[in-house]
């Protein structure tokens, strides 16, 4: 038992470092190639164009987190206008469900600490299991990080469940609205196919993988909420958002270590993304920019950059969207430009909980490929 955990600990040290080294040279082809192709460019200045707005509207109307108004924008764009809408209206959708069902849930699971398991670990399942089979992934999966969010931010003081649903949603309306409005005055209106999707028939049959995926992300939403009760870690939020969102990896269909590897690329790629991102804020921390119009002239150009890389055809695209995520986490503290980089470190803390809590899922949960090797045996027995 022992040898076998520690041969486990073995390949899973030596494939993070492939993984990680593979990811390092693409992100480096990605930066090469700045600017070579003009479709890639002009995606990437309509995603800096919808953040800024994004960015000034929210700071002028005084919300609560204007960076979560920065990220809506840039989550809502792709290609053409119509994906764009279609995209924004998804995000939109979910997450007012979400902020519905976390201000209704929040008026009792705080005072019921197993309720609040159960609910969080059904929420999240559901989420997980509807982006691998809906045409309408997107908006069950924000619907399970937002009502999520909401619960977990109002435990404490559960009568501010009204106001931090109303706020998300409002902060995520902004974000949206920019990227529609931009995205259909810079790009070419046509509507994009929906995406295909196996629907939910065949659960209990072919798709039994899928199930099983959403019950392991579950298990893992509920190890980081035990480990935080017990340790009382602040950043518990952040930790869900990130198992949540990690664990939507595409899945395979034996659900094995195929899947597992999936996810490990995934979570290593949102962690380098975060890094990578957190280190340029960082550096423009340190230029001491004062100026509003240059600040919002860093934020454009780290978001360009971000959206080159989250389009580019290396297989790299999620680090790009993280990295912009951690710089506009990080640049984004308020009416002005930040002097500190307190909320980057606090959302990168909460980043390295979650994905510790998914390294010890996957190892003892994920089927080995000798485990796989026999339950197919005895199926064909």
């Amino acid at each position: 038992m022992i040898g076998r955990f520690a041969r486990e600990v073995v390949d899973t040290a030596v494939e993070t470092f492939d993984i990680t080294y593979d990811t390092l040279v693409k992100f480096g082809r990605e930066l090469g190639e700045l600017g070579e192709a003009p479709d890639r460019t002009r995606q990437g200045i309509v995603a800096a164009c919808s953040v800024v707005l994004a960015t000034f509207l929210a700071l002028l109307l005084e919300i609560e987190s204007p960076w979560w108004a920065a990220i809506s924008a840039f989550m809502s764009l792709t290609a053409t206008g119509g994906g764009s809408l279609r995209r924004g209206m998804l995000r939109f959708t979910g997450t007012a469900a979400g902020s519905l069902l976390g201000f209704i849930m929040a008026r009792w699971l705080p005072y019921d600490h197993f309720a609040l398991y159960l609910f969080i670990a059904g929420v999240t399942m559901i989420g997980v299991i509807a982006m691998q089979v809906s045409p309408h992934g997107l908006a069950w999966l924000f619907l399970c990080i937002t009502s999520i969010l909401v619960l977990l931010e109002s435990l404490a003081n559960p009568l501010q469940a009204a106001s931090v649903a109303y706020y998300r949603l409002f902060e995520v309306g902004i974000g949206v609205l920019s990227a529609i409005i931009v995205a259909n005055l810079l790009q070419d209106w046509h509507r994009e196919p929906p995406p295909q999707a196996p629907g939910w028939r065949h659960l209990l049959g072919a798709q039994w993988p899928v199930v099983l995926h959403g019950v392991r992300s579950a298990i893992a939403v509920c190890a980081v909420l035990a480990i935080w009760m017990a340790l009382e870690v602040t950043q518990v939020t952040e930790m869900a958002i990130t198992v949540a969102v990690v664990m939507a990896a595409p899945v395979v269909a034996d659900g094995g270590l195929g899947t597992r590897h999936a996810i490990a690329v995934r979570s290593l790629h949102r962690f380098l993304g975060c890094l990578l991102g957190g280190i340029v804020a960082l550096l423009c921390l340190a230029l001491d920019v004062q100026s509003f119009v240059w600040w919002l002239g860093m934020i454009g150009a780290a978001v360009w950059i971000g959206m080159h890389i989250q389009v580019g055809p290396h297989g790299v695209g999620y680090v790009g969207t993280q990295a912009a995520f951690a710089f506009i986490v990080t640049l984004i503290q308020g009416a002005s430009p930040p002097d500190s980089i307190m909320p980057g470190v606090d959302r990168f803390a909460g980043i390295v909980g979650g994905l510790a809590i998914l390294l010890v899922v996957s190892l003892v949960l994920w089927p080995s490929d000798q485990e796989l090797a026999e339950q197919k045996a005895s199926t064909r027995e």
